[in-house]
């Protein structure tokens, strides 16, 4: 009888550990954006300009200015990651500007909500489920859909964009 019980309650105790999921949730928008083949040298200025959806980039609402830039010239990439916390969902249109004479404009912005469902190593003790948020837009009249570019728990939000979509304004 004694067995009996403790073996309800070892059934009971491993129900419970192999139904929980663990939750996380990205905290930023984007944590990065990464411009490929990036072949400039030197420091890099950037700012973010936010428009008002659908004015032709007439109203502005916000800049910003605070990133921290890395120019990697041996793999030709540049990293330019926030200094500051972009949580709330962006609906308007952007213009990323490089060293004033380089620009990448963004319309038609919406930052999708993903769920990436990860197998628990163990096995049994549930799954770990992660949502981000991925960009699809239009950049200098390109669509552009990051929808299936987060597979790995380690990677991070980001936005992704050639170096040859930006257009030269100087």
């Amino acid at each position: 009888m004694a067995t009996l019980k403790s073996n309800k309650y070892f059934m009971f105790f491993l129900f419970l550990a192999s139904s929980c999921n663990t939750y996380i949730e990205d905290e930023q928008i984007y944590q990065l954006i990464n411009i490929e083949n990036w072949k400039a040298k030197g420091s890099v200025k950037v700012k973010l300009y936010h428009y008002e959806k659908d004015t032709n980039f007439k109203k502005i609402i916000a800049v910003d200015s605070l990133f921290e830039v890395t120019n990697d010239s041996k793999y030709h990439y540049l990293t330019i990651i926030p200094e500051f916390l972009n949580d709330k969902p962006i609906n308007d249109d952007m213009i990323l500007l490089l060293n004033d004479s380089l620009e990448y404009r963004f319309t038609k912005v919406s930052f999708l909500r993903d769920t990436l469902k990860l197998a628990n190593p163990t096995g049994f003790l549930g799954r770990k489920i992660i949502v981000r948020y991925n960009l699809k837009a239009t950049v200098n009249e390109k669509e552009i859909n990051y929808k299936d570019t987060l597979k790995s728990e380690r990677q991070s939000s980001y936005i992704s964009l050639d170096a040859s979509l930006g257009k030269r304004i100087k």
